[in-house]
């Protein structure tokens, strides 16, 4: 059935998102809170600072799902394509397979998955799995600009956060690294 395959890359795509809240964005929301905590800031502003942290650091982990795909070794510090050899569906994997499952839909295909569904499955163990996935979300999905555009949104809910501060310097250095977390390329 295309509508729960849709719904269930939907569903894989939330699980992912919790995911990354639990590896990266709850270090930077509460270590952003603790340093509110400690300056003995009012509540509204111990909120704002760990709603910062939890948006910078989704956006940071969807950045880097993209650098995965797309910087070289030299600019990463580490090989591309680690997560998908680690048998790993990050972002743009998960948006090309959402895409991918609109498009059976719309083409009425009667294959129960695509492709990449089933390299997904089979956590791109075999040989040829790792470049196929990685042709399909480069070139044949816009996965990559729509992992792009969600770490944007995560990186304005971080300054709209940041922006209930008193306006400073402080302030300004912290909306500033919202837009530099997803512009950068390493």
């Amino acid at each position: 059935n295309s509508t729960a395959s849709s719904s269930s890359s939907t569903g894989l795509l939330e699980h992912y998102l919790a995911k990354n809240y639990y590896k990266t964005a709850s270090l930077m929301a509460n270590s952003c809170r603790s340093a509110a905590l400690l300056g003995s800031y009012p509540m509204e502003q111990i909120d704002a600072s760990y709603r910062f942290g939890k948006h910078m650091g989704i956006a940071f982990q969807l950045v880097d799902d993209v650098l995965d795909f797309c910087a070289t070794e030299e600019e990463m510090g580490k090989p591309p394509l680690g997560d998908l050899r680690a048998g790993l569906a990050t972002a743009p994997v998960l948006f090309a397979l959402e895409q991918q499952q609109q498009q059976q839909t719309t083409t009425k295909s009667t294959s129960e998955d695509g492709e990449l569904q089933r390299l997904v499955e089979r956590k791109f163990a075999e040989v040829g799995d790792v470049e196929r996935a990685a042709y399909l979300v480069r070139e044949e999905s816009n996965a990559i600009e729509e992992t792009k555009q969600l770490a944007r949104v995560h990186a304005e809910l971080a300054v709209e956060a940041v922006m209930s501060l008193c306006p400073s310097p402080f302030r300004d250095a912290l909306v500033h690294l919202a837009y530099k977390v997803v512009d950068r390329t390493r």
